[in-house]
């Protein structure tokens, strides 16, 4: 409304957590205005006994402390280490899956999300995203040019291959809807049974968003499935450069355990596996009005 309103030429979007990272995708496929998005980052891991912690270790903390594995200055200790400072929760929850897959999408310059919030980094990347925004608006590139079926088939990849949250299935849906696309649910699983599993990350693995950005980012899981044939390497992207070209620089930190060669993929090591249907069938799952 903001956007219209004022009559802009162009959009910078900023978002920074589950629902702000597709809500301002879906905004921009629905006004169609030249724009780009980027994601504030994640948060820093916290350091407790020797290891990384996020706020899943606290959830997790808390139970064990329930069940009396652990004593409540415990708990608290966990507590006041687990969040050191500013960002979105630290694994692969839904803002940093969602961040992926604007990165996929084309929609967030590759490489600019996966900087954490409080890296120095983020003010030139920010920097970098206003000097984007001025070639989208010169050249009258604009989101439905790349938010297109290929893109959103790379995105649903890029979820899978990094082990993301299921609600990128509700976002994505919602951001096709909005950039006139059709995508079925189903597509999803299709895609996903052919994906390998590329990356170790929290809540299912080992490492954090962070360590993520260290070991070579986005591009580098874009650059596993290109090799894969997987990827539709000739998606217009924000940069200017098509997403394999983008995939093309990435860069592999020597000696990094984040993310797996192709031939090597990760086992998942937790979590909730859904073979086939839902927990819930049509109709089972329903919610009283708030008017009633």
């Amino acid at each position: 409304l903001v956007a219209r309103g004022n009559h802009l030429d162009g959009l910078v979007c900023l978002s920074g957590c589950d629902k702000t990272n597709p809500g301002v995708v879906m905004a921009l496929a629905r006004m169609n205005l030249p724009g780009l998005v980027l994601y504030g980052g994640s948060i820093d891991p916290g350091r407790y006994e020797n290891r990384d912690v996020t706020i899943q270790d606290v959830f997790e903390a808390v139970g064990a402390q329930a069940a009396g594995k652990i004593t409540l200055e415990q708990l608290k200790e966990l507590e006041n280490q687990a969040c050191p400072g500013a960002g979105s929760c630290g694994g692969q929850f839904t803002a940093n899956t969602m961040a992926t897959v604007m990165e996929f999408l084309g929609i967030s310059p590759m490489g600019l999300n996966s900087i954490t919030a409080s890296d120095p980094q983020k003010r030139e990347a920010a920097r970098k995203c206003g000097e984007l925004v001025m070639r989208l608006i010169r050249e009258n590139i604009r989101p439905r040019d790349i938010l297109t079926k290929q893109s959103l088939e790379n995105a649903i990849l890029g979820v899978a291959a990094t082990g993301g949250s299921t609600n990128a299935v509700l976002h994505l849906l919602a951001i096709a809807h909005e950039a006139d696309v059709a995508l079925d649910i189903d597509e999803f699983d299709s895609l996903s049974q052919k994906t390998p599993l590329l990356t170790d990350l929290k809540p299912a693995g080992r490492y954090v968003a962070a360590d993520l950005h260290h070991a070579g980012g986005i591009a580098l899981v874009a650059k596993r499935l290109a090799e894969a044939k997987l990827l539709h390497t000739n998606c217009m992207t924000v940069t200017g450069r098509t997403l394999g070209e983008e995939a093309q620089h990435a860069k592999e930190t020597p000696g990094q355990r984040v993310i797996a060669a192709l031939d090597q993929p990760f086992k998942p090591t937790g979590g909730l596996v859904i073979l086939k249907g839902n927990l819930a069938s049509e109709g089972c799952v329903v919610k009283v009005s708030a008017s009633g």
